[in-house]
């Protein structure tokens, strides 16, 4: 079987993925994250736990129109790996490279800049409010 990442240059790519190959996928998605976290460093234990969350929230909602927010940027990995960075994946914490956190100058997935843990709860309210006053859902 081919890379399913090779195929996922956006979170609607996973439209119409069977339920076997998005388990395959999920699988092929740890393993990128191991390799790389294993070349690279970085936080490995965060980001196998949200795989399937990751699917999940990417096939549930529009990340470009709903701001998804990570609790840790610690968690970003396999949201990259679904955003269109996975040809870069292997530079992340490199030099010149993808960023180990949310960047939002790396994707236009990435609503927030961040970096280690406790923005997730003001940063939710904060697009809350915003949504509200503006109208707009998401």
């Amino acid at each position: 079987m081919g890379k399913l990442l090779d195929r996922i240059h956006a979170p609607q790519d996973l439209n119409g993925f069977t339920e076997e190959e998005l388990s395959a996928l999920c699988e092929e998605m740890r393993q990128v994250i191991i390799e790389t976290v294993s070349n690279n460093g970085g936080h490995l234990a965060s980001n196998l736990g949200v795989v399937e969350l990751t699917v999940a929230l990417a096939l549930a909602f529009e990340p470009l129109r709903d701001t998804i927010i990570w609790d840790v940027g610690h968690q970003s990995y396999p949201y990259k790996l679904l955003t269109g960075r996975y040809g870069r994946f292997a530079t992340i914490r490199r030099e010149g490279g993808l960023s180990g956190f949310p960047c939002t100058e790396e994707s236009e997935y990435d609503r927030f800049t961040m970096g280690h843990s406790s923005t997730s709860i003001s940063a939710a309210l904060g697009v809350s409010e915003a949504n509200h006053l503006q109208g707009r859902d998401g």
